[in-house]
């Protein structure tokens, strides 16, 4: 599946989706293999999103359980490590892992294994000949979950928190305030621990609606909730499937949108490419040898969803969703 890689890449800088489906009634000789993370189906967040697209491939190309295998790690990097080997010893043509958290069992297991085709999804920091990482443009999301913020403020004064790791996405995020509310004040916490003292001390500030990238825990969504009061109602733009917590109940009343990576479409493209014997092989980082796909607006696999709260702003993030599309915003 690989053979041509590196001629394909001198070729075109481009996703490779030119599929050509599979004749009607052909036989399909494939083994997929999807490994879940944590929770497995039912999590009500990345591994519940891949399934959706597990689902639709398997409805369009008749495809049993013989020939699409699903497992759950336990979250142990021992537990990752045997999983997926055993599923190379059995020789599956693609193994789709679920999630960073595979990437260090990933990068191990497809290295003694370079026959083997690997897929990650959510997580670009690994590279082989016989990886591809499918990711989401993280700065798209941002800009979006910004353009949605800038609409919605009263005080005109929003928060950005996340871990450390967040800090590149914040110029983006402001960007797209700015593009709808050039008079918004943006008040950002980048930090690793204690998520609602942080959510607390931006609330108090005067900020009234919290753009969160934090998802280890749902504190900041709590933090949110307890703060937001029918006279000074404070709203929160999350993100999903990684904030699986939004789909409780303690989001109903301060949920007004959050950026959607549609995890289904990668699962589906690269399931796709593997019946048909293709490969996604955009190049990410040349340097490191790291190929796969990242989802944008234009191709459908970045865009945020509004609730019922945050509808009356549609007008205002279709048109920011629009200006990334056709290229009018170019987010370097």
């Amino acid at each position: 599946m690989r053979a041509g890689k590196f001629a394909a890449i001198f070729a075109t800088a481009t996703l490779l989706f030119s599929f050509l489906p599979s004749p009607a009634g052909a036989a399909i000789s494939i083994k997929i293999a999807i490994a879940y993370d944590t929770g497995g189906r039912g999590d009500h967040g990345i591994n519940d999103a891949a399934a959706q697209g597990v689902d639709a491939i398997k409805k369009k190309y008749g495809l049993s359980s013989l020939a699409v295998r699903e497992i759950v790690t336990n979250g142990t990097e021992s537990d990752r490590e045997s999983r997926l080997q055993f599923l190379a010893s059995a020789n599956y043509n693609l193994i789709v892992a679920i999630g960073p958290g595979y990437a260090a069992a990933v990068s191990l297991v497809a290295a003694a294994n370079p026959t083997i085709e690997f897929a990650l999804i959510n997580d670009a920091s690994i590279g082989d000949l016989n990886i591809t990482d499918l990711v989401f443009s993280h700065r798209e999301g941002a800009y979006l979950a910004g353009a949605l913020a800038g609409a919605a403020t009263i005080t005109n004064k929003v928060a950005f928190l996340g871990p450390i790791s967040s800090g590149p996405f914040i110029a983006d995020f402001q960007r797209g305030l700015s593009s709808v509310n050039p008079k918004v004040i943006l008040k950002s916490v980048l930090i690793d621990s204690s998520p609602a003292s942080a959510t607390r001390a931006l609330v108090s500030q005067g900020a009234d609606v919290v753009y969160s990238e934090w998802t280890s825990s749902s504190e900041v969504q709590n933090a949110v909730a307890a703060l937001s009061t029918v006279k000074h109602p404070v709203y929160l733009i999350g993100m999903t499937p990684d904030q699986y917590f939004l789909l409780g109940k303690g989001s109903q009343k301060i949920l007004i949108g959050a950026v959607s990576k549609h995890v289904d479409k990668a699962v589906e493209d690269v399931m796709t490419a593997a019946i048909n014997s293709q490969s996604i092989i955009d190049v990410l980082d040349a340097k490191a040898g790291i190929y796969g796909h990242m989802y944008t607006a234009k191709d459908g696999g970045v865009s945020i969803a509004l609730t019922a709260l945050g509808a009356r702003y549609s007008v205002k993030v279709s048109a920011a969703l629009l200006k990334l599309k056709s290229g009018k915003v170019k987010l370097p």
